[in-house]
């Protein structure tokens, strides 16, 4: 019996950072027609584009929502577009929306890009976006609330209750920086990895959270060619097939969800993602999680059994999730590691994963990586979203 019905069997990715001369449609372009040219497929063979919104552009997302992609890449095949909408989560909608266009038939091979290009958007522009997205406009708006700020009242709260210490916590960024420096595609690629000494000693932004333990954003984008998982075999080509997935919901407002829902949802969906995909949690090779914040990495971590209670910030500070170590984690770093895009955090995590099965991730590549676990999660940490690829179709 087959596993999936999908496989990502194309990736397209530009770097990530700081580019206010290359513009949305130049990122568009580039990445899209990579990614049919990995896929080994024409252009016009695309019948369907399922986009990632992009968020704080609404000129770009306009564009895109009314149809304009097919028209400028000239893909004469392509039957219907759609635009997904559901923050860091919404490349895993376009997945599922892909998966709902190969199974109806409307389409054989469907594209999803994403773009964003923060270095061009006016920073008031910016600063009110962030204040208001995943914010409670009555309650929390008013007094001025940031993101690290939430997340300083979360990070301050599981450092509380687990006996985590700040150098263990700093440990996080040093391991997902480890892979950034490795990373063509990351804003730090080839940068030195700062120690625990050089992040506890950067400013403090929100306690205890410091400058190098908050993200940079920037400017980013890539695209995936999803199939069939029977076209992709026919085909032969190096894929990534979707073997497994659940999800969990929270609440819209980080201030308005408990930590017990959080962790005991990270606990089911993992584990109802990996029975889904009839694989153990003791098979996967790479732990590619997204959550954005250092904090997040912990929690889920022991929220999923791959450590006893208190014990996660061992398991960074021991280096066991750096490269070469026996728990690869987070190989693009997370937004820590590769500069926060928006939504596109999670496309190109679903990039990696993908790449890491295709045998694909040069001096990243984790030696014979059969089973991925990937995760996303929208907006203010709405939900959880768990699926588990494979390198075969079949565990």
């Amino acid at each position: 019996m087959e596993k999936s019905s999908i496989a990502i069997i194309g990736i397209g990715e530009v770097p990530t950072g700081t580019y206010p001369h290359r513009s949305r449609w130049d990122i568009i372009y580039e990445t899209c027609m990579a990614a049919v040219k990995d896929a080994g497929i024409h252009k016009n063979d695309v019948q369907g584009v399922v986009t990632v919104a992009p968020q704080a552009q609404p000129e770009i997302a306009a564009e895109i929502s009314f149809g304009k992609i097919p028209e400028e890449l000239g893909l004469r095949g392509c039957k219907d577009v759609c635009i997904c909408n559901a923050g860091g989560a919404s490349t895993s909608n376009c997945l599922r929306m892909a998966e709902q266009y190969i199974e109806s038939g409307l389409a054989r091979f469907v594209l999803i890009p994403h773009v964003t290009v923060h270095s061009s958007i006016p920073a008031p522009d910016l600063i009110n976006f962030f204040a208001k997205a995943g914010i409670d406009l009555q309650w929390e708006y008013p007094y001025g609330t940031t993101y690290n700020g939430i997340i300083a009242m979360m990070t301050r709260r599981y450092m509380h209750d687990s006996g985590t210490s700040a150098e263990e916590m700093a440990s996080i960024v040093v391991s997902l920086r480890k892979w950034a420096t490795l990373d063509p595609n990351s804003i730090f690629f080839g940068k030195e990895v700062p120690s625990v000494d050089k992040i506890l000693s950067s400013g403090m932004v929100s306690s205890p959270l410091h400058k190098r333990e908050c993200n940079v954003l920037a400017d980013g984008g890539g695209a995936m060619v999803v199939t069939s998982a029977e076209t992709a075999s026919q085909m032969g080509v190096p894929a990534a097939y979707k073997l497994g997935e659940s999800t969990r919901y929270f609440s819209a407002f980080t201030t308005t969800r408990s930590t017990e829902s959080v962790t005991t949802g990270f606990r089911d969906a993992t584990r109802e993602a990996l029975a889904d995909a009839e694989v153990s949690k003791e098979q996967i090779d790479i732990w590619n999680v997204y959550l954005a914040y250092p904090v997040g990495h912990p929690m889920f971590m022991e929220a999923a059994g791959l450590c006893g209670p208190g014990r996660a910030g061992k398991v960074f500070l021991e280096g066991h999730t750096w490269p070469g170590g026996k728990m690869p984690w987070a190989t693009i770093g997370d937004a820590i590691g590769r500069g926060h895009t928006g939504s596109g955090v999670s496309m190109a995590t679903y990039i990696e994963t993908a790449r890491q099965l295709m045998g694909k991730a040069g001096a990243r590549q984790v030696p014979d990586a059969r089973f991925v676990f990937q995760n996303t999660s929208g907006g203010s940490g709405m939900n959880f979203i768990a699926t588990v690829w494979g390198r075969a179709n079949k565990p």
